[in-house]
């Protein structure tokens, strides 16, 4: 859970231009578009939904039958702002909310570093339950410890992540198979590094106070914004699979 309802408020703000958002939200998308031709039918629950701003995006692309939840209030509220049927849920114990079976679709991005191993393996189990067989859950969380900074204090990350991580998950939760992983962004990794490294030395040399620190969600300016999207757009179109980025994006199936 987010450290404070500020970082909502920024997330709220930027998510539905900022290059980051709207990188990730397309690399979604084009999942849920490439399972199904009647995609637009498709049942689809965005597990730890933040404020929104993927199933507004998932609204816009004619896809109605959505559904999000997020244990934090601030969330909560801000998604209904925009007419989104959000609730309140703990995404390690949701399993009895929905009825078993009922999802084609669980996407759950940038949520499980927040927690430890068996709160995990709990919300895995969870979303296992919700999903009917043959359907699949999208993912994007953090990747890789040399990525923290500050950044990671601000939004309450516990831990940074590799693919093997959850080949040890999913080896507990009969079901699920991994069918595609990639990490994101490579060509933007030595910008990202740099930042977070100046960050750890601002933290070391005690020049950033900890609970005055904040997020890397802010919205650059309007040229600088374009030019980080199309580089990671380029990027996607380069490499169906990288080997490095500060992000994690996998695609689940749901197997039996």
């Amino acid at each position: 859970m987010l450290i404070n309802s500020q970082e909502y408020q920024a997330m709220f703000e930027v998510e539905d231009q900022m290059w980051w958002y709207r990188t990730l939200h397309d690399k979604v998308i084009e999942e849920i578009k490439s399972y199904s031709i009647d995609y637009k039918n498709l049942r689809v629950l965005d597990a730890g939904c933040g404020t929104g701003g993927l199933l507004t995006k998932l609204k816009a692309e004619g896809i109605e039958n959505v559904q999000g939840f997020d244990f934090n209030e601030d969330a909560v509220a801000f998604s209904q702002s925009r007419g989104l049927a959000v609730t309140k849920a703990d995404i390690t114990a949701f399993g009895d909310s929905f009825p078993e079976g009922y999802f084609d679709i669980v996407v759950s991005d940038d949520v499980l570093y927040q927690f430890d191993d068996e709160e995990i393996s709990n919300s895995l189990s969870c979303i296992c339950k919700v999903l009917k067989p043959g359907g699949i859950f999208i993912t994007n969380n953090n990747a890789f410890s040399i990525f923290s900074g500050i950044h990671d204090i601000a939004v309450g990350s516990k831990r940074r992540f590799v693919r093997a991580d959850f080949d040890r998950f999913f080896v507990k939760i009969n079901g699920f198979t991994i069918v595609k992983s990639t990490y994101w962004s490579l060509f933007l990794s030595p910008l990202i590094l740099s930042v977070r490294l100046l960050q750890k030395l601002q933290l070391k040399l005690g020049l950033v106070k900890i609970e005055e620190v904040k997020s890397d969600v802010a919205m650059p300016s309007a040229t600088v914004n374009s030019l980080l999207y199309s580089i990671c757009k380029i990027e996607g179109k380069l490499l169906r699979k990288s080997p490095f980025g500060s992000s994690l994006f996998m695609v689940v199936k749901k197997v039996s």
